[in-house]
């Protein structure tokens, strides 16, 4: 097995050039467990706002966590992440707090030729905000996933080490869906506590032109001004409590 990954490695460094002429789009599909009862209830108790009706909204919506469909498109070192078009119900979006996790309205874009890799966002004003590159521990674990041989990899910025990612060399670009880039193959699957993204569907080199639109609207913001930024919000919550 671990000849097996150092030959795929091995695939990958020359495919490097021939990368730079792949293109392709895939649909991944993110999934959430449901919020246990005991854990919404304990969350409703804590509320501030005693409301029942707004208490059995906020239930019904954890409860209720259905797939939604993101894609990730690539060509010539450049990738573009983001979810489907939410889709309409009467007139109204139906809230998914499944699709806060997978990205919202968010945009992931890395350019591999430039070292950009940020994510469009808009919390109150737009931003374009860098993304500080992933730790990944490669292991010789492997498995097949559909046509493809991919190897588990272990996110090293998550501290209890419980997401894993599974990439294949088979396809030798460095990308995947939201911040899970920068392995040597391209992400199939990603696997959390209680959520997983996995690839449904993988096109290369589709006969329809693949077209990046690079977002470029939005103040630019360096990872040290987001983290500050979100540390300020967390430390207001903090204060309210």
């Amino acid at each position: 097995m671990k000849y097996k990954l150092f030959f795929l490695l091995i695939v990958f460094s020359i495919s490097i050039n021939y990368a730079q002429n792949i293109s392709g789009k895939v649909t991944y599909v993110v999934s959430m467990e449901p919020f246990s009862d005991k854990w919404i209830d304990s969350i409703s108790k804590n509320n501030p706002i005693n409301n029942a009706k707004m208490n059995a909204w906020a239930k019904n919506r954890l409860k209720n966590t259905p797939d939604v469909e993101a894609y990730l498109v690539f060509k010539n070192g450049e990738a573009l992440y983001k979810l489907e078009e939410e889709m309409q119900n009467d007139g109204r979006p139906d809230f998914n707090i499944n699709r806060i996790f997978a990205g919202g309205v968010n945009k992931y874009y890395k350019n591999t030729n430039t070292k950009e890799f940020f994510f469009e966002n808009n919390l109150g004003e737009l931003l374009l905000t860098d993304i500080a590159p992933k730790e990944w521990q490669i292991t010789q674990e492997s498995k097949q996933i559909g046509d493809y041989v991919c190897f588990k990899a272990i996110d090293l910025s998550n501290k209890k080490k419980t997401t894993f990612v599974w990439f294949t060399p088979q396809i030798p670009v460095s990308f995947g869906p939201l911040d899970y880039n920068g392995l040597p193959g391209l992400v199939i699957l990603v696997e959390m506590k209680k959520r997983t993204i996995s690839a449904s569907k993988i096109v290369l080199n589709p006969k329809k032109e693949i077209k990046i639109e690079k977002p470029t609207k939005g103040r630019k913001e360096t990872i040290e001004e987001y983290n500050k930024r979100v540390s300020v919000f967390i430390k207001f919550l903090h204060e309210k409590d």
